[in-house]
């Protein structure tokens, strides 16, 4: 590779790990709970590190920053599953036929991390793959690692248009700085093209319809609405049927209608209209409900109390 080629790709990889770092920094201003605030800074923090890990490749004769990144990326990415798995148990609901698409996004994220972890320890795959083969192998999983999280990230955190924006740019540079380093990017360029047409397929594609027909069976309220809670508010603000006529039902009644598509599934609308009027109202320095915290809304008892 000449001097020009390896600027570029060198500048591509500065220029994605900045990108990434401003997206997560505008996503840590967002509010959420406290009880998340661990979750969300491990997260962002695994994936800042996974970044760097693969921007620094491990050069000979040099200080092996390369490991070192790696396995502080290992433990923060432990440390996110932990405590959202752990702290929050209303979590498990999620892992249904019917798993959203964030989600996925998220065990591929962990599951090429495992294969990147399998590959460097394992002498008996290595010498089985070949050097550079298994090289290729550990390389392109670091990739579809970071190219999962940041979808993951996306689509979990309710992000900006600014922060969307940044975290995609970042991806975009970090994977041309990839490409113009590989010397047989065929793997990775087939590889990512898999997980993207995997997403869209569950998405968008014929899968979609059948993976989430089992939202209409499912109970209306998992989170135990209390109108208690929320005398302040004007009632018109949630039931727009009421205004605009469209019909006297309980909104959920007609919400489940359009629910057979990943982008009107009815837990990602409601999820999206609540949080962002308790955060709405956290900002404001109102009383606010729970944010992220799938327990707040999700684990309390009937009579329970939502707000803070």
């Amino acid at each position: 590779m000449n001097l020009r080629a390896k600027g570029l790709q060198k500048l591509a990889g500065q220029a994605g790990l900045v990108l990434l770092a401003a997206a997560v920094s505008v996503l840590l201003w967002q509010p959420t709970d406290m009880a998340w605030w661990a979750a969300r800074l491990l997260g962002v923090a695994a994936l800042l590190l996974a970044a760097a890990t693969l921007f620094l490749r491990p050069p000979s004769g040099q200080y092996p920053w390369h490991r070192i990144f790696g396995w502080a990326a290992l433990a923060a990415l432990a440390g996110h599953i932990l405590i959202t798995t752990g702290f929050q148990p209303v979590f498990w609901r999620w892992l249904t036929p019917a798993i959203p698409v964030e989600i996925v996004a998220g065990i591929v994220a962990l599951l090429a991390f495992l294969v990147v972890m399998l590959v460097q320890r394992s002498r008996s795959l290595r010498r089985q793959l070949g050097p550079f083969s298994s090289l290729s192998v550990h390389r392109t999983a670091g990739y579809l690692l970071i190219a999962a999280a940041c979808t993951h990230i996306a689509l979990i955190a309710g992000m900006t248009v600014f922060a969307a924006a940044a975290l995609l740019a970042g991806l975009t540079f970090l994977l041309i700085e990839g490409f113009l380093r590989e010397r047989h990017p065929f793997r990775l360029a087939a590889t990512l093209a898999l997980f993207s047409g995997a997403i869209a397929w569950l998405a968008m594609g014929s899968m979609a319809e059948t993976r989430l027909a089992s939202l209409r069976q499912a109970p209306i309220d998992h989170a135990r609405f209390l109108h208690t809670d929320h005398t302040g508010l004007a009632c018109a603000g949630c039931h727009h049927n009421f205004v605009d006529r469209t019909g006297n039902e309980n909104c959920l009644t007609c919400h489940k209608r359009v629910s057979i598509s990943e982008t009107t599934r009815i837990d990602g609308m409601f999820h999206a209209f609540c949080s962002d009027c308790h955060r709405t109202d956290k900002r404001a320095g109102r009383k606010f409900g729970p944010i992220d915290d799938c327990n707040g809304c999700h684990g309390r008892s009937p009579s329970g109390e939502a707000g803070k």
